[in-house]
């Protein structure tokens, strides 16, 4: 484990002091700061108070009742910034990690040394995890930094479940950062790797969600016929139509589910669902027990290209 900590380390002080990790801190940080600036009249009007919502979740498709508090809506409001810049972040700093290594020529004085190859991915993981960690939590502490500048009191319930929130959007980063480990493997050029990554990067979490529900409508089938007095804002009033479009949401459910933000939507819904006639937050067993499917589904979303890029890395000629 030794090797895979001497490679984590250098991997972590190289990227951290990359001017990609900079940038993308630093407008990290302005998004977060702008969104919670553009709420923040609401955030301090909330003070002290605690509120069940029906609310949808930007840009994965989820939507369920979850407790308002300025900290919990402070969280899910930065949710689109961290999809976005978490994502792009997480597929880069894995997009080159081993063909850069392979065209710089330093592969070979790595493994010079009593060193495995399964050791350097690791490692490259691991240093690269503990970046993305590093980013998410300076983001946290400025938005907690930022309510209590405002004179907002943070609640224990919502500062447990944003820590637990935080954990959770790790892993998502890091699902990423195993996708980008995974194209470097695959493509032999960083650069090429690099634009590829981003493209899918932008179609996973913008361009696919937009288009699932007209692909889920193709799926289904053609509308089916009503009768001329239907009205789309009755739906009941045409049985055939109702039942179509419960099968085109299904399809759209089914479709966003092979997404990793579907499933970080999912749990940050559960991480802060509550009980509308309680008013406060569900117990928090109860809550992580909702969200067991969309966990290992997320689990198997981090090691699947990882171990695509074990297997790939193991037996490539670097000759």
């Amino acid at each position: 484990m030794k090797a895979e900590i001497n490679i984590a380390l250098r991997e972590f002080h190289s990227s951290i002091r990359s001017k990609r990790f900079v940038i993308t801190l630093a407008s990290y940080l302005f998004m977060i700061f702008f969104f919670t600036y553009s709420i923040r009249d609401e955030l301090i009007q909330r003070a002290g108070q605690t509120e069940v919502a029906y609310t949808s979740l930007p840009l994965t498709g989820v939507d369920g009742n979850i407790v308002i508090t300025p900290l919990s809506l402070s969280t899910t409001s930065n949710l689109s910034t961290i999809l976005i810049f978490g994502s792009i972040l997480g597929i880069t700093l894995g997009a080159d990690s081993i063909n850069r290594e392979i065209e710089d020529g330093t592969i070979k004085v790595l493994l010079s040394h009593p060193l495995y190859r399964d050791h350097l991915i690791t490692g490259k993981f691991l240093g690269n995890a503990l970046s993305l960690g590093l980013m998410i939590s300076v983001g946290f502490v400025f938005s907690i930094d930022y309510l209590l500048l405002l004179g907002i009191p943070i609640d224990g319930s919502s500062l447990i479940r944003s820590l637990i929130a935080a954990f959770v959007t790790l892993v998502y980063t890091t699902i990423f950062l195993s996708m980008g480990i995974a194209f470097s493997s695959l493509l032999k050029r960083s650069e090429i790797s690099t634009l590829v990554a981003i493209v899918f990067v932008i179609f996973l979490i913008l361009v696919y969600p937009l288009v699932s529900p007209t692909l889920a409508s193709k799926l289904v089938g053609e509308k089916p016929y009503c009768p001329s007095e239907y009205n789309e804002n009755k739906i009941d009033s045409c049985i055939a139509m109702k039942e179509w479009e419960k099968k085109r949401l299904l399809w759209k459910k089914r479709l966003l589910t092979l997404t990793p933000t579907y499933h970080y939507g999912s749990l940050i819904t559960y991480v802060f669902s509550g009980d509308e006639l309680t008013q406060d937050y569900i117990p928090l067993e109860e809550s992580l027990s909702l969200g067991v499917t969309s966990l290992l589904i997320f689990l198997n979303e981090l090691i699947l290209p990882l171990a695509l890029a074990y297997i790939r890395f193991a037996t490539m000629d670097l000759n």
